[in-house]
């Protein structure tokens, strides 16, 4: 007899089930670091790279803030696709099919994105701070854009993850079908932590929206259609 795979219950994945699957991609991650280190060198190189070849020029708030922005979006691509395609060749795929509902499987994957571009930005931005000079002038409005930028670029290219693995694509396929998904997002972003770095003002409530709107609104969809990507 075929075994039946769990369907998502009405009201989304089941906590007890999600805390197992997020448990489950952390520890498997803290095993090997493959993602997150892979993304953290990338994140160092390119951020020392950027400042030799300025040769000690602070450049503008701008192009600080488009530097950062590019550096943070590069390294984590190749650890967010990771996430499914890690999935597919260790052959855990079919058990997670089996054994866990679609949307719970596209929250903890969506989870582990987070958490690992919150590492990517904890380690980037300090570097930028030493490195290209970075000086943060309005400080409230630069953590909530860094924070909601995590939630905005995993919310919009995390099913693309499972799209590339269940393709047998790598990280260079999933950066560029991800980049067209998060101009956007990156423009709105770029643009905010510019303001925030050229003058103290009040909080940027208006980039913040539309981030959180962008990435409801790619969440949304997601979930919508993971169900479909997951199992076909």
């Amino acid at each position: 007899m075929t075994p039946t795979r769990p369907r998502s219950a009405p009201g989304g994945p089941r906590l007890g089930e999600l805390a197992k699957n997020i448990r489950k991609d952390l520890t498997v991650e803290f095993r090997n670091r493959y993602a997150l280190s892979v993304a953290l060198a990338f994140a160092a190189v390119a951020t020392i790279a950027a400042s030799i070849a300025l040769a000690g020029t602070v450049p503008a708030p701008r192009v600080q803030s488009a530097l950062l922005w590019i550096v943070v979006f590069f390294a984590a691509m190749n650890g967010l696709a990771h996430a499914f395609v890690r999935e597919e060749e260790q052959g855990t795929a079919l058990f997670l099919r089996l054994h866990a509902t679609p949307h719970t499987v596209l929250t903890a994957k969506l989870v582990f994105n987070i958490a690992l571009l919150a590492a990517i930005e904890t380690v980037a931005i300090p570097l930028f701070v030493v490195f290209l000079q970075l000086e943060v002038r309005a400080l409230h409005s630069f953590v909530a854009i860094a924070a909601v930028g995590c939630l905005c670029l995993a919310c919009a290219v995390t099913v693309l993850g499972a799209m590339v693995a269940r393709a047998g694509g790598r990280g260079a396929l999933f950066t560029v079908i991800a980049f067209p998904v998060v101009i956007p997002a990156l423009w709105v972003l770029i643009g905010a932590t510019a303001r925030s770095l050229e003058r103290p003002g009040p909080f940027d409530s208006g980039s913040v929206l539309f981030l959180l709107a962008f990435s409801g609104a790619m969440a949304g969809v997601s979930y919508l259609l993971f169900e479909h990507i997951w199992e076909e």
